[in-house]
């Protein structure tokens, strides 16, 4: 057995090559802390600059991150992670760390019932930000403990500049598929996690012993130019052999995982299942996403109203979509699981809600703050605040276009925010077209005679139209 007897550092110099005596067993060890604390993938890769770091910079100077201002941000921190250092200790090794969120697929009998409201896989249970960043600030502590490190490691949680997805790839957690997500392949008969993974990295100074990058096979160099003005969606865009270790990958120990495993040949092929099924038509190709026709972004980023254009095609999605992860192939075979983090399992009442539910008056969540709190307390939901909720509610109340929805949308017509006033208004014309309901009429009459928002008013003349 190896000691792992930490080392003191002078003034926290992580040059001092003492410290790093032994960085397999000290991998080794990361890796089995990892595993204890609940994660399901554990890989590191040596910091150098991000590989797709142009193209990011390029997909920002086109307007991409809308209202999402802070991807405009620290854009040189994303390129280059040894900048996120700020004086300490330079960091050398990017621990990554993926979660497997994956629990059930989505019953057509609710996830095709207009009148619940689906909510992403990833919301079903608690706040991922709020489980997992104490997790990392935990194993980085762990690492401090027996490297004798003094200087803090960067601990992120899809909260800070770094490109993710990229060190998944380098690191060797999964190829990044032409839906933009990082998808864990399966090997033989284990299946992997597909692309129902959460990213975490932390950055630290130790030199640890690095997992293989996965290889690429007849992968064409594709410029920034070309996927910018968006890849052919049927071209075959290679091969990644990835190396799998034979237990999760919490597990290789002796620094290379995979070590004792194999290999999984991981692609994409010329299936283009993901980008034809996005209602929204939200690629321009592969590897570019347009996120302001993202229903992703429209229910949980923006602070807008929703595009008109848009709004029919949300259908009853009213935080997130997951269309693009639920027919992709690598997802198909999963077996249903139960997260290792507890906070994540889902719960009953934050899966596919009633739409009608947060109306009434025993449960006003969708009108009223403090019940809107209480109701999804630690939930990513909250992200999307009272008001955006509400709106993304009323358009899929709209789309579903029933009679029964005219109490509700007759309330939300009145509601202190305009940006749900106005969607409840649209979402009244649609039920007025649809079946001529009188209530319906005389909700917008009304507001029509009431109204003082100029936006609002125009939506109610619209909905009259």
């Amino acid at each position: 057995m190896v000691d792992l007897q930490p080392v003191q550092c002078h003034n926290g110099d992580m040059d001092n090559e003492e410290t790093q005596s032994n960085p397999i067993a000290l991998t080794a060890a990361i890796k089995d802390q990892a595993l204890a604390l609940g994660f399901d993938h554990c890989r590191i890769a040596p910091v150098a600059d991000a590989l797709h770091a142009d193209f990011f910079d390029a997909w920002v100077a086109m307007g991409r991150s809308g209202e999402m201002g802070y991807l405009a941000r620290n854009q040189e921190k994303r390129r280059n992670p040894t900048l996120l250092a700020e004086g300490a200790a330079p960091f050398r090794s990017v621990i990554v760390l993926a979660v497997d969120y994956h629990q059930f697929d989505l019953p057509p009998t609710l996830r095709d019932d207009p009148s619940r409201g689906v909510i992403a896989a990833y919301a079903w249970g608690d706040d991922y930000h709020e489980i997992i960043r104490p997790l990392l600030h935990e194993l980085d502590a762990f690492i401090r403990a027996h490297s004798g490190r003094t200087s803090l490691g960067k601990c992120l949680v899809d909260t800070g500049p770094v490109l993710e997805r990229d060190w998944a790839l380098q690191a060797g957690i999964g190829f990044t598929g032409k839906n933009c997500c990082t998808i864990h392949p399966a090997r033989g008969a284990s299946a992997g996690s597909g692309s129902w993974l959460i990213l975490a990295t932390i950055l630290v100074p130790e030199r640890l012993a690095y997992d293989p990058a996965p290889a690429p096979l007849d992968v064409p160099d594709l410029t920034t130019d070309e996927v910018l003005c968006g890849v052919e969606p049927a071209r075959h865009l290679g091969f990644w052999r990835i190396p799998v270790a034979e237990k999760s990958d919490t597990e290789g120990h002796g620094g290379g995982a995979g070590e004792g495993g194999g290999h999984a040949v991981a692609t994409c092929g010329r299936c283009t299942r993901c980008l034809s099924a996005c209602p929204t038509d939200a690629f321009v190709g592969p590897y570019h996403l347009d996120p302001q026709r993202c229903i992703s972004y429209w229910t949980i980023e923006s602070r807008r109203p929703i595009p008109h254009t848009l709004r029919p095609l949300f259908g009853n999605r009213i935080f997130g979509c997951d269309i693009c992860q639920e027919v992709c192939p690598w997802n198909q075979r999963l077996v249903e699981r139960t997260p290792r983090l507890a906070g994540l399992r889902a719960q009953a009442d934050r899966i596919a809600p009633p739409l009608l539910e947060g109306f009434a008056p025993a449960t006003p969540y969708w009108l009223d703050q403090a019940a809107f709190s209480a109701r999804f307390r630690r939930s990513p939901i909250k992200r999307a605040k009272r008001r955006g909720m509400l709106r993304n509610v009323c358009v899929a109340l709209g789309n579903w276009a029933d009679p029964q929805t005219v109490d509700a949308l007759s309330l939300a017509l009145r509601d202190p925010e305009p940006l749900a006033r106005g969607h409840a208004a649209w979402a009244l014309g649609r039920v007025l077209s649809t079946h001529g309901d009188l209530r319906a009429l005389a909700a917008l009459e009304s507001a029509a005679s009431r109204e003082q928002d100029p936006w609002v008013l125009g939506e109610v003349h619209l909905a009259l139209r």
